[in-house]
């Protein structure tokens, strides 16, 4: 078995599940979705990304927290799209009807990766064109890892003008190309300097924050979270490949990902998993509360002690994990919420964390259960309509894909999502960075800001890494 060599081993294999879809194209009238998977050797595919990845492309890359599982994508083979407030159901059927044709063959299902703009009634910024209200991607190369194995999906969308030969070789093809810079010695990277940062001067948003709580003292609105958007300049592009790689050793417990859409690239590492849905088992996180972390640890072991004491982050945190529960029990049974909450440490914060389970309530789906937890309070506020109605009319940009769903699902209905924390959107030479803050009654507007600063630091180091 190698990863690296004779791929065309596989072509006539590869050839004949597109000749199949074809035939099947030819009868239906419509494109046939069309996958094909094998062992591959061991991969690093964060490596892989770091090769790879260049602007123009289509790339995805995403890990889960502890690197158990990984995905690497390339090249755009088809999407499905959907707007508007039934778009998590629209995206729900467009899936079912392409696999109702689909053909299937090796070890690995089909599998689709995206995400999700946070509120689709705010008016779509230019910076995330390319991002729509909801798209899941379809790759037509993506590499599986789980366990230490790798495994190599072909997958495409066939119609019956299609020659499956020709595909078949443009796939291949595809790649032996990945696989010549997944071998190459990396690219000695110049120098990074950061320029300055354009951003709601300190006053002004905490100005937003005092509004808020004036809100929230008159109204029946308990919390409300607030971000903070940072357009940063720098004298070259940065790395998407290279702060990922920072970021994984800064954060090992985090959720990694990349959306690279051509120009632009998505990158985060996040904390929060929205919903994970494993052949019927589900788990979610109830992520609220959150205190600095301190280099000493007799220091850092106080900090966490202070936060689990507080009064405000645990009725926070309280009310973000009793709501997850109310908006899970529809969808499930059995579920399983920990009476008190963990500490979870990430290299500049720690947080209030309550992992929440249970089992799914056929026919519910995982878009379906991605649809009825987002936003989730840790993310929104409480109530959640007045909330979303508030960051709407107050937040004052758009905040496209971050603090929305982001992950995959495939064939068999399992997959993931995440929600899209930590985050920047990369454009040439500019980053726009993404943190935010949950305010309730008792929040001081400059503590909030002091804690998004905290929360913006560790992607503001990595955007500067150089390998």
């Amino acid at each position: 078995m190698n990863a690296f060599s004779h791929p065309e081993h596989h072509l006539a294999e590869l050839t004949e599940v597109f000749e199949r879809a074809r035939q099947r194209a030819a009868v239906l009238g419509t494109p046939v979705l069309a996958s094909h998977a094998w062992a591959i050797a061991d991969m690093d595919l964060l490596a892989l990304f770091r090769q790879a990845d260049r602007p123009g492309a289509d790339a995805v890359f995403w890990r889960d927290a502890g690197g158990a599982r990984s995905l690497f994508g390339w090249g755009l083979a088809d999407a499905l799209n959907a707007t508007g407030a039934q778009r998590f159901a629209s995206l729900d059927t467009q899936w079912q009807a392409w696999l109702d044709s689909a053909v299937i063959h090796g070890p690995q299902p089909p599998l689709l990766c995206g995400g999700m703009r946070f509120d689709t009634e705010v008016a779509p910024g230019s910076a995330w064109h390319g991002f729509g209200d909801a798209s899941l991607w379809l790759m037509s190369v993506l590499v599986v890892r789980e366990a230490g194995q790798c495994w190599l999906l072909c997958q495409q969308r066939i119609n019956a003008t299609d020659n499956p030969r020709q595909r078949s070789e443009q796939l291949l093809d595809s790649w032996r190309a990945l696989m010549d810079r997944y071998l190459s010695p990396p690219v000695t990277a110049t120098a990074i300097t950061h320029l300055h940062d354009q951003c709601l001067p300190r006053a002004e948003w905490e100005g937003k924050v005092a509004q808020a709580l004036h809100t929230l003292h008159n109204s029946e609105l308990q919390k409300v979270v607030l971000a903070r958007e940072v357009v940063s300049v720098y004298s070259a592009p940065p790395s998407p490949g290279l702060a990922l790689t920072q970021l994984a050793s800064a954060e090992p417990a985090a959720y990694l990902f990349a959306f690279r859409r051509q120009a632009s690239c998505f990158i985060g590492a996040t904390p929060e998993r929205l919903v994970r849905l494993n052949d019927g088992q589900l788990q979610t996180l109830a992520l609220a509360g959150t205190c600095r972390r301190d280099p000493d640890p007799r220091q850092d072991a106080q900090l966490a002690r202070a936060l689990m004491d507080c009064e405000k982050n645990r009725h926070e945190h309280a009310v973000v994990a009793q709501i997850i529960q109310q908006v899970l029990a529809p969808w499930a049974e059995h579920l399983h919420v920990p009476a008190t909450p963990s500490i979870q440490r990430l290299s500049r914060v720690q947080h209030l964390s309550t992992v929440i389970e249970g089992r799914l309530r056929p026919p519910a789906s995982l878009l379906q259960l991605t649809a009825a937890l987002h936003p989730t309070p840790a993310v929104g506020g409480h109530e959640r309509q007045q909330a979303t109605d508030y960051i709407r009319r107050h937040e004052g940009f758009d905040r496209g894909w971050y603090a929305a769903p982001l992950g995959w699902v495939d064939a068999r209905g399992n997959g993931e999502f995440i929600v899209g924390l930590r985050s920047a959107l990369l454009q040439g030479d500019q980053a726009r960075l993404y943190a935010g803050c949950g305010i309730v009654r008792s929040s001081d507007p400059a503590s909030e800001y002091e804690e998004t600063c905290i929360k913006l630091s560790a992607m503001q180091l990595a955007l500067q890494s150089r390998g």
